[in-house]
């Protein structure tokens, strides 16, 4: 007599495996100006990496799963305030995010703030055949943070002549 074949995975198991599957883009920092700005001047603020990310879909018997990603905001760290948050991207022109600092960084370590970008990912998921478990949902939010970047802020002096 043949043994029973064995029960499909529980689609629950196939999620989990997509999702350790899932690969987000690195998260690159960008100021404008580059690299160093001024007390109350507005630096533009934006990233690269925010983009839908799409995982490989992992079939097993008559299930088939896939991970979709997209981004939904951009939390900005900027070492002197409570976080920014910013709806999308940025862009170079500042026009979508951007700050205007307080206080110069000379007393911070190293003389420059380290700010950090979190993207969060909205994942939700997709199970298509006849052995899945539910036709899909949600994991909620999932957040990757770009590496600390240092950002200069000077002060300018200026001279009234008098």
């Amino acid at each position: 007599m043949a043994a029973p074949a064995p029960a499909p995975p529980a689609t629950a198991d196939l999620v989990a495996t997509a999702r350790a599957s899932a690969r987000f883009p690195t998260v690159i920092v960008h100021t404008a100006p580059k690299n160093k700005t001024y007390v109350r001047l507005r630096t533009s603020l934006w990233v690269e990496g925010f983009k839908d990310v799409q995982t490989q879909p992992i079939t097993f018997g008559a299930q088939k799963v896939q991970l979709t990603a997209k981004p939904s905001s951009v939390t900005w760290d900027l070492g002197e305030t409570k976080d920014l948050v910013c709806d999308g991207a940025g862009s170079k022109d500042g026009k979508t995010c951007h700050y205007a600092y307080k206080r110069s960084s000379a007393s911070q370590p190293g003389g420059s703030y380290k700010i950090t970008a979190t993207i969060w990912w909205d994942v939700t998921w997709t199970c298509e055949g006849a052995e899945c478990d539910s036709p899909g949902g949600s994991l909620g939010r999932n957040p990757v943070s770009s590496a600390p970047t240092p950002l200069v802020v000077s002060e300018i002096q200026t001279n009234t002549g008098q």
